[in-house]
């Protein structure tokens, strides 16, 4: 198993996003600091499951369109 090894200021960055996202409360930096490590560090690898899915859907959906023509005209 491949992992990415976010740098700091990556992590700094994320962290920071989270920070926001919660309304700028404080008390919750070492909360946002691994979170945003966790989600970087692990960020290929849910990007690399959710490809075929995508593919399928894709697929599904022209197929989809060429059945619902084929079977509306008669």
């Amino acid at each position: 198993m491949k992992v990415n090894s976010p740098s700091q200021d990556e992590i700094r960055a994320r962290a920071f996003a989270l920070y926001l996202e919660r309304g700028r409360r404080p008390g919750h930096e070492l909360d946002d600091w691994l979170q945003a490590e966790f989600e970087l560090t692990h960020r290929p690898l849910r990007v690399a499951h959710l490809q075929p899915l995508r593919a399928r859907r894709n697929l599904s959906q022209r197929l989809r369109g060429r059945f619902s023509v084929r079977f509306s005209k008669q």
